[in-house]
């Protein structure tokens, strides 16, 4: 039968690359749905001597997977977002605690994690695991929701407990483990265009917003003779930012109230060069008291907007963007993460 109280994931972070800690430092999270698991590449070769394949052995072992949750202001999300950027300056003495976070193209500062996964009979653990894409989408109605997406090295087997003696003793959270607050949700999410938010400054057309981040991790050159998995993390190589966001009616020159991109400059290709203090696309998620999530988007090209009927339903506009590199700034973005929680999320 399901032992649906010893299901979970933590992360823990590694010292040396692929290693766990002898005593890994467990970072719970509340998790929704995990997708983590090991891919072998098999080699086979075929000979003139026989009309089939006769001989095989096992090539690359490598693991990844997705995480996906509701945002929340715990530990455990501030980590995945702290790794989309790599750089954070740290502070406060008391709640709020605040992570300021900036873009960096030092590869060597972005962490790597063990990842732990509790299924019904065993603890499951997967090496050198770094973060390669992040989303996160509010809509109404809903938790404001968040997934990543993991690749590494390959799943530890050199566990002794477990049904099959190669999988780890299950180690459930405690309450004392887990956050205490709720998560993000709809209400506290805004959306502000060409200027920072503040107080109320923010569009009230928005009906649903996602952003993505990708670091197009390589995988492939992180192997090397002599290993069967990755030697080092995979480097990170084009930073992509991609985002869609829907307004609840058509988005036309009379009737932007808040700088929202309109149908005339849109079907001509916005391109919106904004900076650090007015950034093109400036988003908020916000959760309980000194809980808040702010993304800025220095510069952002539209794509073709997307609009029609159907019956009698009500109009409305949706659009996607991509971020672009503002060489005034010298980065795509920055982030501020705000919590309860006094931990550096990047350490």
């Amino acid at each position: 039968m399901a032992n649906l109280a010893s299901r979970y994931v933590w992360l823990a972070k590694e010292t040396n690359f692929g290693a766990t800690p002898g005593s890994p430092t467990k970072v719970y999270g509340e998790i929704d749905e995990e997708s983590m698991k090991q891919e072998m590449e098999l080699l086979d070769r075929a000979d003139i001597t026989r009309y089939g394949k006769r001989k095989t052995v096992i090539g690359m072992r490598t693991a990844g997977g997705e995480l996906s949750m509701a945002l929340q202001g715990d530990r455990f999300c501030g980590m995945l977002i702290g790794q989309v950027f790599g750089s954070n300056t740290h502070a406060g003495s008391g709640a709020p605690y605040t992570n300021t976070l900036a873009e960096t193209d030092d590869e060597s500062v972005f962490n790597s994690y063990t990842i732990g996964v509790g299924r019904d009979t065993m603890e499951h653990r997967y090496l050198g695991q770094v973060l390669d894409e992040l989303s996160i989408g509010a809509n109404v109605g809903e938790y404001v929701m968040l997934s990543a997406t993991f690749l590494g090295a390959k799943e530890d087997d050199s566990g002794t407990s477990g049904p099959g003696s190669k999988g780890f003793a299950l180690a459930a959270p405690t309450n004392s483990d887990l956050h205490t607050g709720d998560a993000f949700h709809f209400q506290g999410a805004k959306v502000n265009f060409e200027s920072k938010l503040s107080g109320t400054n923010y569009s009230e057309f928005v009906k649903s917003v996602e952003i993505s981040f990708s670091l197009g991790r390589d995988k492939e050159n992180s192997y090397a003779l002599a290993s069967q998995t990755c030697t080092r993390a995979p480097p990170p190589t084009l930073r992509e930012i991609t985002g869609s966001i829907e307004f609840n009616r058509v988005i036309n020159a009379a009737t932007v109230a808040d700088n929202e991109p309109h149908w005339d400059e849109l079907l001509e290709g916005l391109l919106v060069d904004g900076d650090a203090t007015n950034p093109a696309i400036s988003l908020s998620f916000a959760g309980g008291t000194n809980e808040s999530l702010e993304i800025n988007i220095y510069k952002v090209q539209y794509e073709t907007p997307d609009s029609n009927v159907s019956g009698r339903d009500t109009q409305t506009l949706s659009l996607s963007f991509y971020a672009l590199f503002d060489e005034a700034v010298g980065a795509m973005s920055d982030a501020l993460w705000t919590t309860t929680d006094s931990n550096d999320i990047t350490s």
